[in-house]
C-alpha cells in the first residue's frame, strides 16, 4: 500500500509524515462511511528515511499489507483475547469456586474479564513502544525550498 505526506521532523533514521486524510483512506472500503474526525489534519506516520528527504518534502512512501494485518491484530486481536481469557477465567472462578464479588450474578466473570482487558491494554502499549517502523520512503514527489527573502529591497529596483 503507497501513501503519500509532508515530512514533518526528522529523527535519526526516521521521518515523520502528517498525510492527509485522503491519503490513507483511498484503499479503506468503509471510507464513505467512517467519521474518524481524528484524521481531519491528517494521520502522522513514523516512516523509515531510505532516500533522504527534508522537512517539507513532499513523499512517497510504501509499507507491506502484512505489516498492516500485524498492527491490526497487536491493536485489536490482542485486547480481545485477553478479554476472552479473562471471561473464561471469571466465569469458572464464579461459578465452579463460587466466588463471588458483590454477590451480583456475573460480576465476577465481568470484573476479571475488565481486569484482563486493561493487561491487554498495557501489552498493546508495550509492543507498540518497543515496535520500529517497517515502511519506507519510495521518492520525493516534490522539495520545498526555502529562500531567504532580501531585508532590503533597494537593490532590486
Amino acid at each position: 500500500m503507497k501513501g503519500t505526506g509532508t515530512v514533518k521532523t526528522i529523527q535519526g533514521d526516521y521521518i515523520e509524515v502528517v498525510a492527509p486524510k485522503e491519503s490513507e483512506c483511498k484503499s479503506c472500503a468503509l471510507q464513505d462511511s467512517c467519521s474518524n474526525n481524528s484524521l481531519k489534519e491528517g494521520q502522522t506516520i513514523f516512516v523509515n528515511n531510505t532516500i533522504g528527504a527534508k522537512v517539507g518534502d513532499y513523499v512517497e512512501f510504501e509499507f507491506r499489507t502484512e505489516d498492516i494485518n500485524r498492527g491490526l491484530f497487536i491493536v485489536y486481536g490482542i485486547p480481545l483475547i485477553f478479554i476472552i481469557v479473562g471471561t473464561i477465567i471469571g466465569s469458572i472462578l464464579e461459578n465452579i469456586y463460587k466466588i463471588k464479588i458483590l454477590n451480583l450474578k456475573d460480576f465476577t466473570t465481568f470484573f476479571i474479564a475488565m481486569i484482563f482487558l486493561a493487561i491487554g491494554i498495557v501489552v498493546v502499549k508495550f509492543l507498540d513502544a518497543k515496535e520500529k517502523p517497517k515502511s519506507q520512503t519510495t521518492r520525493i514527489i516534490s522539495r520545498t525550498f526555502l529562500e531567504e527573502i532580501p531585508q532590503n529591497k533597494s537593490h532590486i529596483l
